[in-house]
């Protein structure tokens, strides 16, 4: 069995080499608001005389004698009903996982929180539920979502009876030859599923058969452990911890390594983890000058070009919402960056990921909530947070920048490695204050508080980041 701490260093650089592939359960739609399969299924079993307690080890069957007994409009109707987007809203979960540089997200879910999730994120996506919707997949698509059971605008077409299961390879060939190329390519995530989920059962014997003669690759599954308050007694306890541990060996078989945890409450702070490590080399640039700021042109702007240029050259890279002047010094030094170290004018944009804050916005819209959102989009991208100045003419009076200050706090929040450039003035010196009273500031960064030459200010930034990057290990 895989430790916490092992899985988290070991999926971590799966994503850092792009050779990582998410696979998502109902588990994970639950605590958004959807309602459980036995829920949902209630009133159907109720229909023929059934107990859907009593069935609840096998859903699909239950679903099966339904469509035996009367026809499939009601249980389409019962998915039509309960996924609808109105029912369940996107978590941090699905932000973290949709956050991972992965290529494909796989998911047995009918709902659209995956989709919603992307969505948010500005990521460019195509959906694929059977072997037909290849022909129409986009192109620009950044991210594959293979929903190989259904999707709830099309419930007719959704897998639930053990028909559906019985004649999936049919319908769906293309669909799992792509499953067992990219599990022979890729390590996958396994999340939201449990010991009791029928769905999984039937993933796994799919995945039986994909490695009849292949070597898998290594995959992972997280799930909960029987909890003693879930059993009836202290025998009824032991028999399912047995029944467990032959389980997970059962797992290894196919290739997946199962990491147990007390509680699924843990799962959020494990993603946090695993995307504080593979966002290690992003780093998020905050900061605002005015023209007539007070060293704007002999420390502000040449510190904001030689860092940039230096991130880039290091290997790093660069988030930021584009602020006023100094974006334009940003992006002058980036490209410098770029172009010294043989990186394409076409690649740039794969180096820095500028995020531009509208102004302009139509009536109705609340501006506050927007640049909110914004902003945690940006710094849940980056493991490292650096403010440089950060200050803005307020009727004439040249004030810290509130925006500047919200960044600090999501990055904070966040974990971030904080580093204020104190010298440069603005928010950035409240910022520094504010950490240092804190005892959070490294000794590796005491010289920012008082260097205010440009090129010993980056020199002392990258070191600082380049030994930080180094205890994580």
């Amino acid at each position: 069995m895989l430790t916490k701490s092992q899985f988290i260093k070991d999926y971590s650089n799966s994503l850092k080499d792009g050779k990582a592939a998410l696979f998502i359960g109902s588990g994970i739609s639950r605590n958004s608001g959807y309602a459980r399969w036995k829920d949902i299924l209630k009133e159907c079993a109720e229909e023929i005389g059934l107990d859907v307690e009593k069935e609840a080890q096998d859903l699909i069957a239950l679903a099966q004698f339904y469509v035996n007994d009367k026809n499939r409009t009601k249980i389409n109707q019962t998915i039509a009903d309960y996924f609808k987007d109105s029912n369940g809203g996107i978590t941090d979960v699905h932000k973290k996982l949709c956050a991972f540089p992965v290529r494909s997200i796989w998911t047995t879910n009918y709902d659209t929180l995956i989709e919603r999730t992307l969505d948010f994120l500005d990521i460019n996506y195509s959906v694929l539920t059977d072997d037909k919707s290849y022909t129409s997949i986009l192109r620009s698509a950044k991210v594959i979502v293979h929903k190989i059971h259904g999707d709830v605008k099309n419930p007719s077409e959704c897998i639930i009876t053990r028909s559906d299961y019985e004649s999936y390879e049919k319908k769906h060939d293309i669909v799992l030859s792509e499953l067992k190329g990219e599990m022979c390519a890729n390590s996958f995530l396994f999340l939201g599923y449990s010991f009791s989920d029928t769905d999984i059962q039937h993933i796994l014997s799919k995945i039986r058969l994909i490695y009849r003669e292949n070597n898998p690759q290594r995959h992972y599954c997280i799930m909960e452990k029987i909890k003693r308050d879930d059993c009836d007694d202290e025998e009824d306890y032991n028999y399912k911890k047995r029944r467990e541990d032959h389980y997970v060996r059962d797992m290894n078989s196919y290739g997946i390594e199962v990491v147990l945890l007390d509680s699924y409450d843990e799962i959020e702070e494990i993603l946090a983890k695993i995307a504080f490590r593979v966002n290690i080399k992003n780093g998020f640039i905050s900061g605002a000058y005015e023209d007539n700021s007070n060293n704007a042109q002999n420390r502000i702007s040449p510190t904001a070009r030689l860092l940039a240029e230096s991130l880039i050259k290091k290997g790093y890279k660069i988030y930021t919402g584009y602020g006023k002047n100094l974006g334009a010094d940003i992006v002058t030094g980036a490209f410098t960056g770029c172009a010294s170290t043989g990186i394409k004018v076409k690649d740039f944009n794969d180096n820095v990921f500028l995020f531009p804050f509208p102004y302009n916005l139509p009536g109705g819209v609340n501006r506050a909530e927007l640049y909110t959102t914004l902003r945690k989009n940006i710094i849940s991208r980056a493991s490292i947070s650096i403010f440089i100045c950060g200050e803005k003419d307020h009727n004439g009076n040249i004030v810290n920048s509130p925006g500047c200050m919200e960044e600090y706090r999501i990055s904070k929040e966040q974990g971030n490695l904080i580093i204020p450039l104190s010298t440069t003035g603005g928010a950035s010196m409240a910022i520094w204050d504010e950490e240092e009273k804190g005892g959070s500031i490294g000794e590796e960064l005491i010289k920012l508080k008082t260097e205010v030459n440009p090129e010993k200010i980056v020199e002392v930034v990258i070191k600082a980041i380049e030994k930080y990057i180094e205890l994580i290990g």
